[in-house]
């Protein structure tokens, strides 16, 4: 059983259709599910929650303790305005970015678990969530909301090692998607080597921040 936030575009598009062959699917979209609902293979349980509302998820509580999650990687992001200039920063839409990217995620895990079914928690990140290697600054949205996941991410490995959760990060690679028109991956290529890291189910990737090949980056 995997939860899939995104999940009706990009990389979230991508990692539901290579899952729901041969998995139980609870899907996250923003409001158009129309790109999924007609998937070939397993079942695709749908949730419509628009993210930038955190208190709505409360209607979707039950839901997410009722499919009981082995799984959940957390794919939603938003990139936020392209005025990205510290002068220009708008603090409502910094709540949105936060809300979307960062404490989505958080609420979705403190649900699932309730239960005692799940194994891995896998949040898409960005090297531009990395601290050391930020080198150009700007994107103070982005940057900031994906430095709060890491952080939020290498606690839960510390707090959930007792109950041999593996917990990590993944920047996803340059993907091509309505975010980046520029990426130099298709999100397909990049959804395939996710989930050959979750299919290690290995627990030395617990706390790290990883990329799509296995390789350590820096805080």
């Amino acid at each position: 059983n995997i939860i899939i936030t995104g999940a009706n575009s990009g990389l979230g598009l991508a990692l539901v259709k290579a899952l729901n062959i041969d998995n139980n699917i609870l899907a996250f979209v923003n409001q158009d599910k129309s790109n999924i609902i007609d998937i070939d293979g397993g079942e695709i349980n749908i949730i419509n929650w628009d993210f930038r509302d955190i208190d709505s998820n409360k209607i979707n509580k039950n839901k997410i303790i009722k499919f009981k999650p082995n799984i959940i990687i957390n794919s939603a992001a938003s990139f936020g305005s392209e005025k990205e200039k510290f002068s220009e920063i708008d603090i409502k839409q910094f709540n949105s970015v936060f809300n979307i990217n960062v404490l989505s995620a958080l609420s979705i895990i403190q649900n699932s678990l309730i239960g005692n079914d799940l194994e891995q928690i896998v949040n898409i990140s960005s090297e531009m969530g990395s601290i050391n290697l930020n080198k150009h600054g700007g994107y103070y949205y982005y940057r900031t909301s994906k430095t709060l996941l890491n952080s939020i991410t290498k606690n839960l490995s510390i707090d959930l090692k007792h109950k041999n959760i593996i917990v990590y990060c993944i920047h996803p690679g340059s993907i091509k998607t309505k975010l980046n028109s520029g990426g130099l991956i298709s999100p397909e290529v990049s959804a395939q080597k996710i989930i050959n890291l979750c299919a290690e189910n290995n627990f030395k990737f617990s706390g790290k921040f990883l990329d799509i090949n296995k390789n350590v980056l820096e805080w």
